[in-house]
């Protein structure tokens, strides 16, 4: 069972689902991702059996109706919403999105603010929604950030949350302070690592060997705790190549790969099994 946590889609009907573009660096990925009809064919030759769509808040910001009819669509597809966290609305926007299958809620919190609002007393009904309807939080944020994480982790020890991209650390600099603060987020059982194409990429990069990384990461947090996401579209390269990039990583853990390469996942994302 393969899972590919990190997926972006954008629909090529763009009357019916138009962009609203942020200007993220790097959107020209935008206008050649492929939509769901696209990637279905592709995550089939590629061997994956299901993907969560995360959504691209660089091409629709908190508008996610393309990842949710997509899902719709499709079984093997499961999406990750994004919301403005200080919509007056914005519980009952959570509330509706659970209802359309939504297993995941993105904090997406780049670029860093001058004040973290991950933690904040405003947003708390947010993560009471989310444990509400058994969705997981995703924290995708900077470096900076990640003292506000480790609050959060302790504020809220009965929810599961996702760092995105290992928080863009530099993990192949052990005693780099950003790297020492991500791996001391292991102390908390309920923080799990994503690591996605672009994590390996600067592991690799720093002179490390693509094989090492995960048994790393699995000395602290132990591989149940560790999931795998291509971050396709928004890595541009071939999708089974991104896949087999992923796999080739995992395959160092030996008989426990089976964990981030998709069995954590179903467990992490547990309305997954739904569609299974």
């Amino acid at each position: 069972m393969i899972v590919d946590t990190h997926i972006h889609l954008i629909s090529s009907d763009r009357e019916r689902f138009p962009l609203n573009i942020y200007p993220h660096i790097g959107r020209e990925w935008i206008d050649s991702a492929p939509d769901a009809d696209s990637f279905i064919a592709r995550m089939e030759a590629a061997g994956v059996d299901k993907a969560i769509l995360v959504q691209p808040h660089g091409a629709y910001g908190t508008d996610n109706s393309y990842i949710c009819f997509a899902a719709s669509k499709y079984k093997s597809l499961v999406p990750v919403a994004i919301i403005d966290p200080f919509d007056g609305h914005r519980v009952n926007t959570l509330s509706d999105l659970a209802q359309k299958n939504v297993v995941g809620l993105r904090l997406f919190s780049i670029p860093t603010p001058e004040d973290s609002w991950l933690g904040a007393k405003e947003i708390s009904q947010i993560w009471a929604e989310a444990k509400a309807h058994n969705i997981v939080i995703e924290v995708c944020a900077l470096p900076e950030e990640l003292k506000a994480i480790d609050r959060c982790a302790e504020q809220y020890s009965e929810q599961t949350i996702v760092v995105d991209h290992c928080c863009f650390v530099p993990l192949h600099e052990a005693s780099h302070p950003s790297t020492q603060l991500l791996l001391g987020l292991s102390k908390y059982p309920n923080i799990v690592l994503k690591v996605t194409s672009v994590v390996i990429d600067n592991w690799v990069s720093g002179g490390r060997e693509t094989q090492s990384l995960f048994p790393a990461l699995a000395e602290k947090f132990g591989p149940d705790r560790l999931v795998w996401g291509s971050d396709y579209a928004q890595t541009s390269r071939p999708y089974d190549q991104l896949v087999d990039f992923g796999i080739e990583a995992m395959s160092s853990l030996g008989s426990q790969s089976s964990g981030p390469e998709g069995l954590n996942a179903l467990r992490i994302w547990s309305v997954m099994k739904a569609v299974q």
